[in-house]
């Protein structure tokens, strides 16, 4: 399928009507409604309906748009590799990351390697490490950098510990319990809860650690930004990521209860492809990271 036609499409769907998408192009609105004929002959049948002046896509506009806006940016990938091979220190770097590392680790990494290689670019690519790894495996990312690895990956990427996250006990800074003495799990479940949401990895090592005690829930989310900002406002206590933490709780905004119990950690680990090659910026990223952890919170190797 001609890939002029599809860039065309994906500007048109996006612009919404055919004025914007002709300005963005630079071509008249005759030349935009020709090419998206031909491209409706080359799948055979229409993709848009006309809702007064703005173009809705139909069913099939819909499906034909997943796919091309995927070509699309396959092909630029395609080009960002090539260029990288061509100079490793102009490439770009396709970086898929959980949330805990797109938020709160990876961007003071790519400002320290921008620092050392500033013509490099990076595009990154958020989602759940189940996210991340699908996309590794589909050479949508060149790497990535997650807090899960399910041991039924291990035939297709290979998994580098980088850090490890020590999980804190936090609580409002007026907390009976912020200012005592170590606490023990069944004092910590006296006091109401937010906690993640069932099935999340973070959630099972702290079901782990509570180990079936009763405890009430005051709240649930998805978002470690949600969970802390819950706890400052005093909703609960809550077991949360260092690396999520640690600023709230140097300003004050939250008080770190020390445990009787280790609370656990979470690794966050490199994950790259077994095979096929990493483009070679990619592959010096991949390389660096490992050497700024900080050596307290190097995760173990193996």
């Amino acid at each position: 399928m001609n890939e002029s036609l599809l860039s065309t499409f994906v500007q048109v769907v996006e612009s919404e009507t055919l004025v914007h998408a002709a300005e963005t192009l630079h071509v008249t609105q005759p030349t935009l409604t020709r090419r998206i004929q031909q491209l409706e002959q080359q799948v055979g049948m229409r993709l848009f309906e006309r809702t007064g002046r703005r173009l809705v896509l139909n069913r099939a506009g819909e499906l034909v748009y997943q796919y091309a806006r995927r070509v699309l940016d396959l092909e630029r990938k395609m080009a960002d590799e090539l260029d990288s091979l061509r100079d490793p220190e102009a490439g770009t770097i396709y970086v898929g990351a959980g949330l805990t590392p797109s938020i709160y680790l990876l961007p003071p990494l790519v400002a320290a390697y921008r620092t050392l290689h500033p013509r490099v670019q990076f595009r990154l690519r958020t989602g759940s490490s189940l996210q991340v790894l699908h996309a590794l495996v589909q050479r949508e990312v060149d790497l990535g950098i997650v807090t899960t690895v399910d041991p039924t990956w291990a035939e297709a990427v290979e998994a580098h510990p980088l850090f490890r996250d020590d999980l804190w006990l936090v609580a409002p800074p007026d907390h009976p319990l912020a200012d005592g003495p170590p606490v023990s799990v069944e004092e910590v479940v006296r006091h109401p809860l937010v906690l993640m949401q069932r099935g999340s990895g973070l959630r099972t090592i702290v079901d782990r650690w509570l180990g079936g005690l009763d405890h009430a829930v005051a709240a649930e989310t998805d978002s470690l930004e949600s969970a802390s900002r819950l706890v400052q406002t005093g909703v609960g206590l809550s077991i949360l990521p260092r690396s999520c933490v640690q600023d709230d709780v140097a300003a004050h905004r939250l008080a770190r209860i020390a445990a009787r119990d280790d609370l656990g950690s979470r690794v966050i680990t490199l994950v790259v492809r077994r095979e096929g090659p990493m483009p070679a910026s990619a592959e010096r990223f991949a390389a660096f990271l490992p050497r700024i952890a900080e050596p307290s919170n190097q995760a173990p190797a193996g």
